[in-house]
C-alpha cells in the first residue's frame, strides 16, 4: 500500500524545480525571438549608419569611376542619392536615383531622425531629400559633413557619420 501512496503523491503536479526550468527555457526562447526580430533602437541606428556609410562609399566610387558627379541629399527622415539631369540646353537639375541599391531611403519607419552639420553649422532639413548636401566628385572627394542619427525627442544615444573631404567615411557613437 505504501508504494501506491508514493506514486499517487508524485502524479499530483509539477515540482517547483520543474516549473523553474520551464520558465527559464521560455525566457531564453523569448529573448532570442526579440533579438532576431527587431532589436533595440541602438541596433537600428547602428544598422542604418553602417548602411549609409556603405552606400555613400558606393556613390563615391561610382563618381570616381564614371567621372559623373553624384550627390547625397538629406531630409529629416531619410536620404537620397542624386544625379544631375539636363532639363534643356542650359539647365541642370538634381533628381533622385531610383535604382537599387542607391534608391531613396526612409529612416522614419525605424523610429529615427537625421540631423546634418556642415562647416560647423547645423543645416535645417525639410521633408524632401532632393537638394544636394554632399557632392561626390570624379576625384573621389566629397563635401565634408557630420550626420547624426538619433531617436526623435532628444534621446542621448546618437550615432554620427562623418564624411571627410578626402572621401573617407567614419562612424562613431556619441554618448
Amino acid at each position: 500500500m505504501r508504494v501506491s501512496a508514493d506514486v499517487s503523491r508524485r502524479r499530483r503536479g509539477f515540482t517547483l524545480f520543474e516549473l523553474l526550468i520551464v520558465l527559464v527555457l521560455l525566457g531564453l526562447i523569448a529573448g532570442l525571438a526579440v533579438l532576431s526580430v527587431g532589436g533595440s533602437a541602438s541596433r537600428q541606428m547602428e544598422q542604418e549608419a553602417q548602411r549609409l556609410v556603405e552606400l555613400a562609399g558606393l556613390a563615391r566610387d561610382e563618381a570616381l569611376l564614371t567621372g559623373q558627379v553624384r550627390a547625397l541629399g538629406f531630409s529629416r527622415d531619410g536620404y537620397a542619392f542624386l544625379q544631375q539631369v539636363l532639363l534643356d540646353e542650359e539647365s541642370l537639375t538634381w533628381v533622385p536615383l531610383e535604382r537599387a541599391p542607391l534608391e531613396p531611403r526612409s529612416v522614419a519607419g525605424r523610429g529615427l531622425e537625421l540631423r546634418l552639420r556642415q562647416e560647423g553649422r547645423r543645416v535645417p532639413l525639410d521633408e524632401r531629400a532632393d537638394r544636394p548636401h554632399v557632392r561626390f566628385n570624379g576625384a573621389g572627394e566629397l563635401t565634408p559633413f557630420e550626420l547624426e542619427i538619433r531617436q526623435p525627442g532628444g534621446a542621448r544615444d546618437v550615432l554620427r557619420v562623418t564624411g571627410e573631404r578626402d572621401g573617407r567615411l567614419l562612424q562613431e557613437r556619441l554618448e
